[in-house]
C-alpha cells in the first residue's frame, strides 16, 4: 500500500483504545506502510508517537465540536498527500467528517467503533455517522457490529476486526511474585480482577460473588486491579459486605502478567464491554475464566470450552463457575488450553492484516 496512512486520535489519556492504535501502527510499520498520527498536544499517544517516530500532528481540543480541529487535519492532509484517514475514537470520527464537509479535504475514512452502547439520538449523530465520507466501520466485536447496524442507513458499511494483546508480555512470566507480596493469603485460592474501577465493570457483582463464595469456601482470597472513579464507593460496599480481610483493592499495576500468573481464576463480572481484552490476558497467562455475556466477550469466551460462561448481574452463576473451576482441576486444564488456542486469533498481526484489508479495498474502490 502506498498511500500514506493519518490516524486520528482525540483521547488525553492511555487506555485500551490508545493501545491497539500502538499495535496497528507498529505491525504496518514492519511492512514499510507510511503513517503519520493526529492527537491531542501532550497527551500520552503525542509523547509515544514521538518515541515511535512516528510523524505527528499535535493539536488542541476545546470541545467536541473544535472546528479547529477538523481545520488542522485539512492541512495536514494537504501538506502530506494523506491518502487515508483512520479514526480511533467518536470525536476523532466527527472531527474528520467536518474536515471533509467543511474543510474541503477527501479521501476515504475508516471508523473504529469501540464501544458497546447504542449511537446517541441525535440530529449531529445521524449526519455524522451517516455521512458518506466515512467508508467503514471497523468494529472491534461482532456485538457492536450488531448495535451499531441498528443506526445506520447503509449497514454493508459495517465489518468487525477484533483487537488484539501482545502475547509475548506474558511469555516466561514466573508465578509467585504476587504470593511474596502477601504472603498472608499464600496457601489459599485466589480469584481477581484486572479492571477500571468503573460502572461498566460491575464490580459491585464481582463482590457478591465473592460473598456467596465465602458462604461455601474459607480458603478463598479476591483481589482487585485498577483504579476509577467509583473506589471510594466500591470500597464502601466492601465494608458493607464485610470482606475487608478477603477482598485486597491493589491499586494501578503496571505488572499485570504477574498478577494474572497468581490468580487460580480470573472473574470478569462487566455489564458491558465492548470486547474485554483483559480477558486475553488472562487467556494469554494460562488462567481460567469465569465471565458474564456482556458485550463480545462471548466471543471469546466459549462457555466450557475456553471459559465458563454466565449471565450479567448473576452472582450466583459466577459464583458456581469459579467452583466449577476450583474444584475440578480436569475442566480448568482443559479451559485454558483451548483458551490459548482461541488467542492465536487475537494477535497484533492478525488484527494489522485485517485492517489493511480494508485499508486496500477502500483505496481503490
Amino acid at each position: 500500500m502506498q498511500v500514506p496512512i493519518l490516524h486520528i486520535s482525540t483521547a488525553r489519556s492511555w487506555r485500551g483504545g490508545e493501545q491497539q492504535i500502538a499495535y496497528l501502527c507498529l505491525e504496518l510499520q514492519k511492512l514499510g506502510i507510511e503513517q503519520h498520527i493526529a492527537c491531542i498536544a501532550n497527551a500520552p499517544l503525542h509523547q509515544w508517537a514521538l518515541e515511535n517516530k512516528f510523524p505527528v500532528l499535535a493539536l488542541a481540543k476545546a470541545s467536541s465540536v473544535d472546528l479547529r480541529f477538523s481545520a488542522g487535519l485539512s492541512r495536514y492532509h494537504k501538506l502530506n498527500q494523506i491518502g487515508l484517514w483512520h479514526a480511533h475514537d467518536a470525536h476523532a470520527h466527527g472531527f474528520a467528517v467536518y474536515a471533509q464537509q467543511f474543510f474541503s479535504a477527501s479521501c476515504p475514512l475508516l471508523v473504529s467503533r469501540r464501544v458497546d452502547f447504542p449511537v446517541a439520538r441525535s440530529r449531529m449523530s445521524a449526519f455524522k455517522y451517516n455521512h458518506p465520507s466515512v467508508s467503514r466501520y471497523l468494529c472491534v466485536s461482532e456485538a457492536i457490529a450488531d448495535i451499531l447496524k441498528k443506526s445506520l442507513k447503509d449497514p454493508n458499511r459495517i465489518f468487525t476486526v477484533h483487537s488484539a494483546i501482545e502475547p509475548s508480555r506474558f511469555e516466561g512470566v514466573k508465578k509467585g511474585k504476587l504470593r511474596a507480596e502477601f504472603p498472608q493469603f499464600a496457601q489459599q485460592k485466589w480469584i481477581g480482577n484486572v479492571a477500571a474501577l468503573t460502572g461498566h465493570k460491575d464490580l459491585f457483582t464481582f463482590m457478591d460473588t465473592a460473598k456467596i463464595l465465602l458462604t461455601e469456601r474459607k480458603d478463598l482470597h479476591f483481589f482487585l486491579a485498577g483504579t476509577g472513579e467509583l473506589e471510594t464507593e466500591l470500597k464502601a460496599y466492601q465494608q458493607k459486605l464485610g470482606l475487608e480481610k478477603q477482598l485486597t483493592f491493589l491499586g494501578f499495576r503496571e505488572d499485570v502478567p504477574e498478577i494474572l500468573a497468581d490468580l487460580d481464576c480470573f472473574l470478569f463480572s462487566s455489564e458491558m464491554e465492548g470486547l474485554g481484552t483483559s480477558v486475553l490476558d488472562a487467556f494469554a497467562s494460562g488462567t481460567p475464566v469465569v465471565a458474564t455475556n456482556a458485550g463480545g466477550i462471548p466471543e471469546m469466551v466459549k462457555d466450557q470450552k475456553s471459559g465458563i460462561l454466565c449471565k450479567v448481574k448473576d452472582a450466583t452463576a459466577l459464583a458456581q463457575g469459579v467452583l466449577q473451576v476450583l474444584n475440578d482441576s480436569t475442566l480448568a486444564s482443559k479451559l485454558t488450553k483451548r483458551a490459548t488456542e482461541i488467542l492465536q486469533d487475537f494477535t497484533p498481526s492478525k488484527m494489522a492484516a485485517k485492517t489493511l484489508k480494508h485499508y486496500q479495498e477502500v483505496s481503490v474502490s
